[in-house]
């Protein structure tokens, strides 16, 4: 199986602008990760997500990410965000216009 993980970093001062509190973020993204069995695997500045090497995984990070993508706080906040598997890194944030677009017209 692939080895897959996400990696998410926030910009405070845009976080504080909008008195969103990093920890209660961390929270919820652990909190909905753990919901489809995906580990953290690092909370510090950078917030990583690893597969379990399942078949699953790889729907399972994508539906968060696009549930994230779609959430105004998560755009208007994220600094980082990349999808890695097998050591390939995709950047999230060059496609999230393109991806706000699909959701809007699926």
């Amino acid at each position: 199986m692939p080895i897959m993980q996400v990696e998410f970093s926030f910009d405070s001062g845009k976080m504080e602008k909008k008195g969103i509190r990093k920890e209660e973020v961390y929270y919820a993204l652990k909190k909905n990760f753990a919901k489809k069995g995906l580990e953290c695997a690092a909370d510090e500045e950078v917030l990583t997500f690893v597969g379990t090497g399942k078949s699953e995984d790889y729907g399972n990070i994508w539906s968060i990410i696009f549930a994230l993508i779609d959430c105004d706080w998560f755009t208007d906040c994220i600094s980082h965000c990349v999808f890695v598997e097998n050591g390939q890194e995709e950047d999230i944030l060059s496609q999230i216009p393109r991806a706000k677009h699909i959701i809007a017209t699926a």
